[in-house]
């Protein structure tokens, strides 16, 4: 853990005035709030306080996204806001945002410092370093500096912890922007990985999510070779008392061999997230992803007949140049066929410095948004039918520390990734319950513990 020389920390006093505080927003992937999550640790033992982003503070940290125009625009409007509520404070950006387009994330007056995502290691030279007349940029070159140095011990104020295990991406999807901000695979070794998970157990976390920017790729780069399915079976065989999700892995990444471990574990989660992105084989070409619907397909419904009670999830990408009638009913035919879950619905945004921006066959916005509201229905309909099966049964619920304001009843996720309210007078917070489902509210299962 990097901690200030000894006298830093009576430096910060005299340039702050006391105690100094903190507050980071972060935007984006599990992989950012991972990162946000080891900076608030660093400066937590470096005797900083960590307070509310709606809180009045000394140092802003802005941990931004890049993935599509919009969230380059909420990340610039987050830096604004952070200045106006905080004209004295050192405000330091970092992230993708920072790490693509620096010059524009220092063009925003009341930045004192734009950070790459190499730079986030060493945040606290930065902040003792104070505020800048102009911004100073710092953009190390992703993936080439050690990503993943920088560690954390947990996530703050959650009862699941996330960790990331692997860093970068080799792809070139023709949407994507990300291997900019984020440079080559990298992975956490096995042996890391089982020293953190153990870490995080004893720290109280009772599920830890498995991510990275990447996760298929988890291994490649290891001497010895690994893989996910290969790091998966060694933490089943461990027997934690704690339970695992993996994040997101691509269709052609969920392997016989997981699946199988999958099937058979006790700790490993019902649960598997898949970033399909369309259902149609000319679109998926176009997108330069190296599978084909067909693909998309078998291995959706071997999860789905071998893995007891599993939740399949998807992403999808709609109005993807190219995309006319015919393509979209092709994807959409696809999940409605298939045993999805549920779906992540993505209008398609030009992003700047990726091929997808110049291709010919833009799709008007307003057919966008009507495809995206059919699908919006069909997700609808999805959630529903998945929620019913769990009618009349016993769920593993793991239960969140704090009450739904709505109803005062618990709140917390079965392993299959079901949303749960549970009407019980004790609070059990950050343990995994039996619940009984009941009836369905909204996209949410009420349930009752049938264990008191």
């Amino acid at each position: 853990m990097r901690q200030l020389p000894p006298s830093s920390n009576c430096f910060c006093q005299l340039f702050f005035g006391g105690v100094v505080r903190v507050s980071i927003k972060t935007l984006g992937c599990k992989s950012n709030q991972y990162d946000s999550s080891a900076i608030e640790d660093i400066l937590k033992q470096n005797n900083f306080e960590i307070v509310d982003s709606s809180e009045k503070a000394d140092v802003c940290i802005i941990n931004t996204c890049t993935v599509t125009g919009k969230t380059d625009y909420q990340s610039r409007q987050l830096i604004r806001k952070a200045i106006t509520a905080n004209p004295a404070a050192v405000v330091l950006v970092t992230g993708c945002y920072a790490q693509v387009s620096p010059q524009d994330a220092a063009g925003i007056k009341g930045v004192d410092y734009v950070l790459g995502n190499p730079e986030k290691e060493k945040i606290l030279e930065y902040i003792i370093a104070g505020k800048k007349g102009s911004p100073k940029v710092e953009i190390g070159e992703a993936g080439k500096e050690r990503p993943l140095r920088l560690r954390a011990s947990g996530s703050s104020g959650r009862t699941r912890a996330y960790l990331k295990i692997q860093e970068g991406c080799n792809n070139s999807c023709s949407y994507c922007i990300i291997p900019r901000a984020r440079g080559v695979s990298g992975s956490l070794p096995v042996s890391a990985v089982l020293h953190e998970i153990e870490e995080f157990i004893a720290n109280g976390y009772r599920e830890i999510i498995l991510t990275g920017i990447h996760l298929g790729t988890y291994g490649s780069d290891l001497n010895p070779e690994n893989d996910i399915a290969g790091l998966i079976r060694a933490i089943d065989n461990k027997n934690y008392q704690c339970r695992f999700r993996i994040s997101s892995l691509d269709p052609d990444e969920v392997s016989d061999e997981l699946i199988g471990i999958m099937a058979d574990s006790k700790v490993i989660c019902n649960h598997l997230h898949l970033p399909l992105q369309s259902g149609d084989d000319n679109i998926l070409k176009r997108m330069n992803r190296r599978y084909t619907g067909r693909v998309v397909a078998e291995r959706i419904e071997k999860i789905a007949a071998s893995i007891p009670d599993v939740s399949i999830g998807a992403d999808v990408i709609v109005g993807f140049p190219g995309e006319g009638e015919r393509e979209f009913l092709n994807t959409y035919n696809m999940l409605k066929g298939l045993p999805v879950s549920y779906m992540h619905i993505f209008p398609f945004s030009k992003r700047k410095g990726t091929a997808a921006t110049e291709f010919s066959g833009q799709v008007d916005e307003r057919l966008v948004k009507q495809r995206c509201e059919m699908l919006k229905m069909l997700d609808d309909a999805k959630r529903k039918k998945f929620c019913e099966c769990s009618l009349g049964k016993v769920s593993h619920v793991l239960i969140e520390s704090s009450r739904d304001r709505a109803t005062g009843f618990l709140s917390g996720r079965s392993r299959n990734y079901i949303p749960f309210l549970v009407n019980s007078s004790s609070n059990p917070g950050n343990t995994e319950t039996e619940v009984m489902g009941s009836e369905i509210k909204g996209n949410r299962i009420i349930g009752y513990a049938i264990n008191q």
